[in-house]
């Protein structure tokens, strides 16, 4: 049995976040990986991105051999399974792919191909770039997902997709050239927060999902404001915004 943590007190959050701001690809993959593991029975894991008005996406596999990731993108325009996460995505879709795909031969001789009856996915769009984060937790048996499992793959598989869009803004942030800013730059921690708060999460929403308190969220974002020189959610979103969507000049 799983154990019962509840979000904000959950240990691994935070060190999620702290592998996706400060690790490399590979610790950011394990300490994410070891989260739904702890929560949640699978044996398959496929995570990546896939960007809006392209059928191709940037796949991550364990459990399942590495081709499955390339053989999936042959399926990924007309997948009910993949379909079903982006047409409703920040929503856990438990499926089985025996009926899902029923009415799909090519889709569903992927999916049992690779040894997959079972599975929860997940998508989580990036308002920045219109791209789609993708998380989805596979069985290779019949039994359903139980529904504390499904709630933990809503909390957990949020967060991390969360955490990998932030790492992303800020892989793309050292890639540009410098520029002046308004006020002094920001910490790895206030930009994460400014980032998740930016994106229409409420404080309480943004504190629950990077493991800390709300109080502590406040002090970040008063220290945002500051240094940026803002005083709305909008006015933060437009500088945000403007810096992961241009490149920047010296």
């Amino acid at each position: 049995m799983v154990p019962h943590i509840r979000p904000r007190d959950d240990p691994m959050q935070l060190e999620v976040f702290e592998a996706a701001m400060s690790g490399d690809d590979d610790m950011f993959f394990a300490t994410a990986l070891a989260w739904l593991q702890r929560d949640i029975d699978f044996d398959g894991l496929l995570w990546g991105t896939r960007t809006a008005g392209r059928t191709d996406a940037v796949l991550r596999v364990h459990g399942r051999p590495a081709a499955m990731a390339h053989e999936h993108g042959r399926i990924a325009a007309s997948d009910p399974v993949t379909l079903r996460a982006m047409a409703a995505p920040d929503e856990v879709h438990a499926l089985a792919t025996g009926i899902v795909c029923a009415a799909d031969a090519q889709a569903l001789a992927f999916w049992h191909g690779y040894d997959t009856r079972q599975l929860m996915i997940l998508a989580k769009p990036d308002h920045a770039d219109e791209a789609l984060g993708i998380i989805g937790v596979l069985r290779a048996s019949d039994e359903p997902f139980p529904a504390d499992q499904r709630r933990a793959m809503r909390r957990t598989a949020q967060a991390i997709l969360l955490a990998q869009q932030l790492r992303e803004a800020k892989a793309t942030r050292m890639a540009a050239p410098p520029q002046p800013a308004p006020g002094a730059a920001l910490t790895e921690r206030e930009m994460a927060v400014a980032q998740a708060y930016a994106d229409g999460r409420s404080v309480k929403e943004v504190a629950r999902l990077m493991g800390v308190s709300v109080s502590t969220v406040q002090c970040h974002l008063a220290r945002v404001y500051r240094k940026l020189d803002v005083h709305s959610k909008i006015a933060l979103r437009k500088i945000l915004g403007d810096r992961r969507a241009r490149p920047r000049v010296a």
